[in-house]
């Protein structure tokens, strides 16, 4: 796990971005433009700068960034993509399973093509690549969580799983949890050898130490018995 540290305006210096770390940013107008940045994050950023301990900055492809718990989408295109490249490096792993693989494939193209010669109008297909495959057997993440929490840890475990993200943020997460599922998100989190921040906009309780930027712009490092 690698330790990143996050710089904007109205900080003194850089907060230190390892483990679970949460950040509460009490002035509306600060958290706003902040949380926009984060959203608009790019390589280039000038208003918020995250960075590793080699004061190289981080890539906007390296941050997983969760705005809303319950309206994030695991099954996004870009995740999918990164599974789908994970399963074809699998299958490349196996000569005979992706030659079978390839038979099938070139036998059901061959099917098709035969049934559009005959079809009332010139058709024309294109060759059906392993990604086109997984797509159309719809091969996703599974989602079986009932409850916020569960779904939260499941946003977690795709964090996990995809190795170019360097950092998840996750906004104002914190209203849906209670004293002890933060408390068990942030040892989860410390266990794991993973990097987050949660960005709230009022205090939760849960946490053993947070930064308070106060609506008067002074930041504290608040730590609790």
């Amino acid at each position: 796990m690698r330790m990143f540290s996050l710089n904007f305006d109205f900080l003194d210096e850089p907060i230190k971005l390892e483990g679970f770390t949460e950040l509460v940013i009490e002035n509306r107008t600060v958290f706003t433009k902040v949380v926009q940045a984060l959203y608009e994050y790019s390589d280039y950023e000038d208003y918020i700068q995250i960075f590793n301990e080699d004061y190289q900055a981080l890539k906007a492809n390296e941050l997983m960034l969760v705005n809303d718990v319950l309206g994030f989408d695991i099954n996004s295109a870009t995740t999918l993509k990164l599974v789908y490249q994970d399963i074809i490096g699998q299958i490349n792993d196996k000569p005979e399973v992706k030659s079978k693989i390839e038979s099938y494939l070139n036998q059901a193209i061959q099917i098709i093509k035969d049934e559009l010669v005959e079809f009332e109008i010139d058709l024309v297909s294109d060759e059906i690549l392993l990604t086109e495959a997984l797509k159309s057997l719809g091969v996703k993440i599974e989602i079986v969580s009932d409850t916020i929490f569960e779904r939260f840890f499941e946003i977690i475990q795709v964090f996990k799983y995809l190795k170019a993200k360097e950092l998840l943020v996750v906004i104002n997460a914190g209203v849906y949890f209670s004293k002890s599922e933060i408390a068990a998100i942030a040892e989860y989190t410390e266990l794991q050898n993973m990097n987050m921040l949660m960005i709230n906009s009022a205090k939760y309780e849960g946490v053993k130490s947070r930064y308070v930027l106060d609506e008067d712009f002074v930041i504290m490092h608040e730590h609790m018995v």
